[in-house]
């Protein structure tokens, strides 16, 4: 007598950090931060997004490419800091529409267990372009940020756990074999037809469980609550407590507002923001101080920006083009192994 499998999900959704990793999207796009610049996009189309895997496939294929987090890699020079990665590619597919992805990557323990903690989601690609066509030219590396430059896949992934139940079935035609008894009880009870899907078992059973953990947390609250005794010595007047947290929400209120002032400042000082997007970083101060304070440390310092010259005052081309370099440029070239004139010679194409 034959059987037939019949499957049915009974575990829950978590969350995995994903071995593909989205680079780059496919067509014109910019960055929330406004890069490039007013009226510019960067450019990728599939051929040319085809012709980018594969130079980083050949240029990777004995030195990995390199994730880190934070950008931390590009400013070691700068602060000091230790710059250790978060995980390594060598293997990279365009794919038609979408995008550009870094396959099979190896994480480190580190960042796989941050990303699966939702401490990180999402990546920021170090790019090289043609600063006239805006055609992508080149990825460095990428990091893993609280706060995305650019509209990508979040590397961490929803994962479906499977249970497999093995049912009995009429030995000729299962199409017209009667459902098992258990299976029919089953989907019964989530309010499921006989005919559902598993994609439809699937949401049934992850919405069941979402609901459960939610009654039941809340169940235990109620009883923490009930347990209390309240001790009539520790109580206010409720006009009282108002007239205190309206004042404490007005001191917080200024304080963050100064903290902010401060970021923004110095921001504008070391050439990190334009006026154009200042509004914005405003608005993320309000509600996040510490995600502003991580996106004006990330962010590359423009002398430009600031009212500065990018060679310091030293006049450019001096002795043949070895000027001393940027720390920016320093810190690509150290990550890339290229010289400085290499770097340029390639940025400048």
């Amino acid at each position: 007598m034959k059987k037939s499998a019949l499957a049915l999900l009974v575990a829950a959704l978590s969350v995995q950090a994903s071995e593909d990793v989205h680079l780059l999207p496919a067509g014109e796009f910019v960055g929330r931060d406004g890069r490039p610049g007013k009226n510019l996009t960067w450019k990728l189309s599939d051929e040319q997004g085809r012709a980018l895997a594969a130079q980083m496939n050949k240029r990777h294929e004995r030195v990995k490419f390199q994730l880190d987090y934070e950008h931390q890699s590009m400013l070691s020079e700068e602060n000091g800091k230790p710059a250790p990665a978060s995980g390594w590619a060598t293997t990279f597919e365009w794919r038609a529409g979408d995008g550009l992805y870094a396959t099979n990557v190896q994480w480190t323990a580190t960042a796989k267990q941050m990303i699966e903690a939702l401490e990180y989601q999402y990546i920021s690609p170090v790019i090289l372009y043609d600063e006239k066509t805006g055609v992508v030219t080149g990825v460095i590396n990428a990091a893993l940020v609280g706060i995305p430059a650019l509209d990508l896949n979040p590397v961490a992934q929803q994962r479906v756990a499977r249970m497999n139940a093995s049912f009995a079935s009429s030995p000729t035609n299962p199409e017209q074999s009667p459902m098992n008894p258990i299976l029919k009880a089953l989907l019964a009870a989530l309010g499921l037809a006989e005919t559902a899907t598993e994609q439809e078992a699937t949401t049934a059973v992850a919405t069941l469980k979402a609901q459960a953990e939610s009654v039941g947390g809340l169940n235990t609250q109620i009883a923490a609550l009930k347990a209390q005794t309240p001790d009539p010595t520790k109580w206010a007047p409720v006009e009282t407590v108002n007239t205190l947290n309206t004042e404490i929400a007005a001191l917080r209120s200024s304080v963050a507002t100064r903290e902010v002032d401060e970021l923004i400042e110095r921001a504008r000082a070391e050439g990190k923001v334009v006026a154009a997007v200042e509004p914005v970083w405003r608005e993320l101060g309000k509600s996040n101080l510490a995600q502003l304070k991580a996106l004006v440390d990330s962010t590359p310092a423009n002398p430009a920006l600031a009212g500065k010259t990018q060679t310091g005052g030293k006049a450019p081309g001096k002795e043949g083009g070895n000027e001393e370099g940027s720390a920016a440029e320093l810190a690509i070239c150290k990550n890339m192994g290229m010289t400085l004139a290499e770097y340029r010679a390639g940025a400048d194409a």
